[in-house]
């Protein structure tokens, strides 16, 4: 019997590493590797990028330098067609095609980053980078944090972050109660909103104020319950919502994997893993999005996009097999598009150099503490912030 079962597990193991590596031979197809350096955004940049103009706007232009008319009048002629606006994701993949994938990310970054909300909002979170976190004690006794955990965080949770192990056990140590929420593994994002309902409710008789902080499949988990499933009273106790790379319009991943041969291979996979269909499928890009759209705003809810925004050159070891597929139209962050995590409402941070997968991000620890401060004294609370990091 349990020789039985170990060659199934072996078959299992074997479709999925073969589907991985069909995923990385499809998307790495002759993909320009220039190498590029140089401060944007307060960050060193020094990596490989996609085109020689992405390189240009690294190095020269946004630097304040301008040597090359034909590059600037075309890079001029952009910025003032978009006029401060944060571009769609189809203007996104427009851009990406006129210029390249790594220059649309970093156009993206410039125009979130000159937002003056986000703008402020980014410069006291490299402050709390910088220092030793302060919580005022009445703050730890009046806050209870709720983490949602990400897709399938049971099996693979403590490979990927998805369980929020690490993020727990900083908040314990700090002194927030906290608490993951137990949703269905491998569940749909209809059916782990209930969960997540019934959850606040349960947590609610505390009389505690509520912070839920959610990373990719779980950001359309919380925007459904936030959005849509619960009242005005169930919403009360809830201060804010941390949206870490959130696939609040699904990812394209899902719509291309169900495209031609690749979907009896994806179904394997499926089979493989134990998965239902319909749970996958309630995140692809079509579900998703007529979601999105019908949902509540929840403006009584402070909400922060938590954004990686990775150049080709700086990919983790699990978005190097899927960038390069939604490379094809347009930034993405190695799971969805980088617009589709921004909620309505919200203010954003960017991690550029950082994808989808943050637990990757050596800095994870620093900055996990940082974002508790930041969603902390976003909402007024702490009399430990300085005039000058106060965010409006």
């Amino acid at each position: 019997m349990r020789k039985t079962e170990n060659s199934g597990n072996q078959k299992r193991a074997f479709i999925v590493i073969a589907f991985t590596f069909l995923l990385t031979q499809l998307g790495w197809a002759a993909v320009p590797k220039i190498h590029a350096k140089g401060t944007v955004f307060g960050k060193l940049v020094d990596t490989v990028v996609d085109s020689e103009i992405a390189k240009y706007y690294i190095e020269e232009y946004l630097q304040g330098a301008r040597t090359n008319a034909l590059a600037d009048q075309k890079i001029d002629g952009l910025y003032a067609n978009q006029n401060g606006a944060i571009p769609t994701r189809d203007e996104l993949s427009i851009i990406s095609r006129e210029f390249s994938v790594d220059f649309a990310s970093l156009f993206l970054t410039d125009l979130l980053l000159s937002e003056k909300k986000n703008k402020e909002l980014n410069q006291v979170f490299e402050n709390y980078l910088g220092r030793e976190a302060v919580f005022e004690p009445n703050v730890l006794n009046s806050y209870l944090i709720l983490y949602v955990p990400g897709w399938n965080y049971v099996k693979n949770g403590r490979l990927t972050g998805a369980d929020f192990a690490q993020p727990r056990k900083l908040a314990s140590n700090i002194g927030f109660e906290n608490y993951l929420v137990p949703l269905v593994s491998a569940g749909s994002v209809e059916e782990n909103a209930k969960v997540l309902q019934a959850t606040v409710h349960k947590h609610a008789q505390s009389g505690k104020k509520i912070l839920i902080a959610g990373a990719s499949s779980a950001g359309p988990v919380i925007h459904l319950a936030l959005g849509e499933m619960m009242s005005d009273v169930e919403l009360k106790p809830i201060k804010a919502w941390l949206n870490l790379g959130g696939i609040l319009q699904g990812s394209p991943l899902l719509d291309f994997l169900q495209e031609g041969p690749r979907r009896a291979f994806f179904e394997l996979v499926v089979w493989a893993e134990g998965w239902r269909k319909e749970a996958i499928f309630s995140m692809n890009t079509n579900q998703s999005r007529r979601r999105f759209e019908r949902l509540k705003k929840n403006p009584g809810i402070l909400v922060v996009n938590y954004m990686g925004v990775p150049l080709s050159g700086q990919l983790s070891k699990y978005s190097k097999d899927k960038y390069p597929l939604l490379k094809t139209i347009g930034p993405n962050d190695g799971l969805t598009l980088l617009t589709d995590i921004i909620a309505p409402n919200s203010m954003t941070i960017v991690s550029l150099g950082n994808d989808h997968f943050i637990a990757e991000d050596p800095q994870i620890n620093k900055k996990t503490v940082a974002l508790m401060e930041l969603i902390i004294h976003a909402l007024g609370e702490s009399a430990s912030v300085r005039q000058e990091a106060s965010i409006q």
